[in-house]
């Protein structure tokens, strides 16, 4: 009897740790390169802790795929794409909260929004230039920051 109910406590805590492991370790590529996007922002990047997460897919138009700079190009080339995409272009959406220290060691807590517009679904960045967090790339938000510098040469670690 001890036995049968030693066998199902440790099933109980085995599916609970594996659960636990789903939720907070195994986290996808966009969402890890979203993470390291916020670090970058972050005065003290050491301090990040997610909080909470949520990330979705879906599917968008070619014209929205095509909205971003970096997808500019000649017409030839987006028709390329196009006929060689074998399903519509998908973006990536991610959904995280978190805390951090700041500059004078006080806990911040925020909620990013991290989006990705993908080709077909399986090209999830490895590195932050891609990612948008709040709506625009970290250059763009490091050029508006008052130490520019010292958060530009942060983001070229990661280039």
């Amino acid at each position: 009897m001890k036995l049968k109910l030693a066998i199902a406590a440790f099933l109980v805590l085995s599916v609970a740790a594996l659960g636990y492991a789903y939720v907070r370790g195994f986290t996808s590529q966009f969402v890890q390169t979203c993470e390291k996007a916020i670090q970058e922002r972050l005065m003290v990047p050491s301090t990040y802790q997610r909080i909470g997460l949520d990330d979705a897919r879906r599917t968008i138009t070619w014209d929205e795929f095509f909205a971003e700079p970096e997808r500019t190009g000649s017409e030839a080339v987006r028709k390329g794409m196009i006929q060689a995409a074998r399903r519509p272009p998908v973006q990536y959406i991610a959904l995280i909260d978190y805390q951090a220290q700041d500059a004078v060691g006080a806990i911040i807590r925020e909620r990013a929004s991290c989006t990705f517009n993908s080709l077909d679904g399986s090209d999830a960045p490895t590195r932050t230039y891609w990612v948008k967090i709040d709506g625009e790339h970290n250059r763009e938000w490091v050029a508006r920051q008052p130490n520019a510098a010292i958060l530009h040469q942060r983001l070229l670690k990661n280039l």
